[in-house]
């Protein structure tokens, strides 16, 4: 019996039905879908960042950044592809590289709360609490977290946060479908507060 994926392979498939098995976290999948478009000379930088996440979420996660790498060249003044490829440094234990690739993101987008306080986790493990704390503060202010709280910015100093520990860091990798969450929470603010306060809780609910 032919396989699923053998099939598709065969198959032609549509932008919208490999963008519905990317979001559906059907990384293989969508990869093929991906792979036919770039073969039929479709490369902008939705597609190509989208390829990128598919490869890392296979466990090609070297292989997925050089490819990332090329939706940030393709789209040098999109800030989301900078915040995206920090991202992927930072789940790569590249935190140089991730800090660098944040900063240019704000740089392009200074209302970026998320950015502001991925940021700011980076500088903390450096030791740099300062820096961190008037990340966090701006990224707070943007959103509107403490004043939904009734809150003071002006009185409050976020709690650090721990390194994330060789478990978080392969999250990842390992679950299905966490990219899909994580793309959420840089386009809802909604999720975006959520977010905020599990990593400020340490990782937990």
């Amino acid at each position: 019996m032919v396989r699923t994926y053998d099939l598709m392979k065969e198959a032609k498939l549509t932008r919208a039905t490999t963008e519905g098995l990317y979001k559906e976290g059907q990384w293989a999948q969508a990869l093929i879908g991906f792979d036919q478009l770039l073969e039929n000379g479709v490369s902008d930088g939705n597609l190509l960042h989208d390829r990128a996440v598919c490869i890392f979420q296979l466990g090609r996660q070297k292989e997925a950044l050089r490819e990332l790498d090329k939706a940030v060249d393709k789209e040098p003044n999109n800030p989301y592809r900078y915040a995206s490829r920090a991202w992927m440094r930072s789940a790569l234990k590249d935190v140089d590289g991730a800090i660098s690739d944040y900063k240019k993101a704000i740089e392009l987008d200074p209302e970026d709360a998320i950015s502001l306080n991925n940021l700011g986790l980076l500088e903390e493990q450096y030791g740099h609490r300062k820096a961190a704390q008037e990340r966090f503060k701006k990224a707070d202010t943007l959103l509107g977290i403490l004043k939904d709280a009734g809150v003071d910015p002006s009185e409050t100093e976020p709690a650090p946060s721990p390194p994330a520990t060789e478990k978080q860091e392969a999250q990842p990798q390992e679950k299905k479908g966490l990219w899909t969450e994580v793309k959420a929470v840089f386009t809802d603010s909604k999720q975006a507060k959520a977010f905020f306060r599990f990593v400020r809780n340490g990782f937990r609910s």
